[in-house]
């Protein structure tokens, strides 16, 4: 038995699957959170958009409506 063991190699190769599995295990993790957190983000994004343009045309009724309950009639025509 010529060949001896070398306990550095060994080491080694743990190393390198340790680093491969945190690098795969960080992918994954990456995989799943990235993709939900930009659905939360399109679904936040989307309601806020939502309700922005419901305030707007809400005050845009309001405003109409205090237009109209505020207007000055016509002075009603002469009879000369």
């Amino acid at each position: 038995m010529s060949a001896s063991y070398d306990g550095s190699s060994a080491h080694a190769d743990l190393l390198t699957d340790v680093v491969a599995f945190d690098s795969l295990g960080i992918i994954g993790t990456v995989g799943f959170f990235v993709p939900a957190a930009l659905l939360i983000a399109l679904v936040v994004g989307a309601v806020v958009r939502d309700r922005r343009l419901s305030a707007r045309e809400a005050a845009e009724e309001a405003q109409r409506e205090a237009f109209e309950r505020e207007e000055i009639p016509p002075p009603p025509p002469r009879a000369d």
